[in-house]
């Protein structure tokens, strides 16, 4: 990947989306960063022409609490709206190639770069992953996490919090490369969002199950994604963990509190809410409980301020959320930067697909940072809460060419 560059795919759907340059790109700081962006995308989307089959676009990202970029995440700020000179579309198999300029407010016109270099900079790379990579050491290690769950748990069982979601980190050597990394997940994961994004020296990418809010046309589309079961070794030990997981009170408990922050998240901005039922979803590595949601807007809201709604749910902070983050912030020794944060696109009308940035990594030159969390409630017990961490390090693991985390 070229620095700037953007990568969202959709694998089962067929569609893949490549991005270079920047025709304009600006960050964001602080807790108003949300609306901050959408405000400036409304007064910035009339100015941009875009030659080619597809609306002007532009792609988002966001931590998951601001305060500001440190460590491997230099260079990924508190939220960051990017119009690409030169998007590639593939659509089952039909490519198309779009270009964006700014129109000045002096009426001028910025040259876009339709250089062969800037085409081949969305150019899809196949192939596997190139290399190898081995654990340096993980961050905090077992001992000092586990101990973390202890502390989240009593917190909990206190009434001091209902639930608090606690990350922990595995830092990397690996020799592999952003698109064999890509590809890899795509191929293993087709179900999931495959992204990436290229700035400074380092790539974010991931394959996320989850997906933070879409709207299109005054619709909203969104999903509550918590509760975990590991994956069985057979069809018949499989279908005995779906049951496990469909019936378990203390994986509902930790659900249905994401039920009711995204809930009422919607309520506050659409007209009728329509909840799905509660449903056990397969990915490769894991089962997952989820709960679809959808609904219409009352007002002329963007995808980027119906995020601000959702954004941080229970599933990657906790309850109280203010508390959870509080929390957070005070006791995990690596900063989350984007891990935990949200990745997507909107277009010139405010419609576009935002995820929720989990299943993921930081690669910055041979040393990457994985990340996963597990969402604490009364009655955690640490070792399975590790366990459940483990397997939901293990796709982006493997895809840096480590075979156990």
């Amino acid at each position: 990947m070229q620095p700037g560059g953007w990568v969202w795919r959709k694998p089962e759907l067929g569609v893949s989306t490549w991005a270079a340059g920047a025709a304009w790109a600006y960050p964001f700081v602080g807790p108003s960063r949300w609306q901050d962006a959408a405000d400036a995308w409304r007064r910035l989307a009339p100015r941009v022409l875009a030659e080619g089959p597809t609306r002007p676009v532009a792609f988002a990202g966001f931590a998951f609490d601001g305060g500001g970029s440190s460590g491997p995440w230099v260079g990924f700020p508190d939220g960051v709206l990017v119009v690409p000179r030169v998007l590639r579309v593939s659509v089952r198999g039909a490519e198309y190639v779009a270009a964006s300029c700014l129109i000045t407010p002096e009426g001028g016109e910025e040259q876009v770069d339709r250089t062969i270099h800037a085409l081949e900079s969305v150019r899809e790379v196949s192939g596997g992953t190139s290399g190898q990579g081995e654990v340096v050491r993980a961050l905090p290690g077992e001992k000092h996490w586990k101990t973390q769950v202890l502390e989240a748990e009593a917190a909990c069982r206190s009434g001091e919090l209902q639930k608090v979601v606690l990350a922990r980190c595995v830092e990397v050597a690996t020799s592999v490369t952003p698109d064999g990394v890509l590809q890899v997940l795509a191929e293993r994961y087709p179900t999931c969002t495959v992204f990436a994004v290229a700035r400074e020296g380092a790539v974010f990418l991931g394959a996320t199950p989850e997906t933070l809010v879409r709207v299109k046309r005054g619709r909203v589309w969104t999903q509550a994604l918590a509760g975990t079961a590991p994956r069985g070794n057979d069809p018949g030990e499989d279908a005995v963990l779906q049951r496990q997981l469909a019936s378990s009170s203390k994986e509902a408990r930790e659900h249905e509190l994401v039920v009711a922050h995204v809930h009422e998240a919607l309520s506050s901005v659409c007209a009728r809410v329509v909840q799905g039922p509660r449903e056990v979803v397969t990915l490769p590595n894991v089962h997952h409980l989820r709960t679809r949601f959808s609904g219409r807007l009352v007002a002329d809201s963007t995808v980027l301020e119906v995020a601000a709604r959702l954004h941080p749910t229970p599933a990657v902070a906790g309850l109280p959320v203010h508390r959870a983050r509080e929390w957070i912030r005070t006791r995990e020794s690596v900063p989350r930067g984007w891990y935990a944060g949200v990745v997507g696109w909107v277009d010139a009308s405010g419609d576009g697909e935002l995820a929720v940035a989990i299943r993921c990594g930081l690669l910055r030159g041979g040393r990457a940072w994985v990340f996963s969390g597990c969402g604490v409630v009364a009655g955690a017990d640490p070792e399975r809460e590790y366990r459940e961490s483990q397997l939901k390090l293990r796709p982006v693991m493997e895809a840096f060419g480590v075979r156990e985390p």
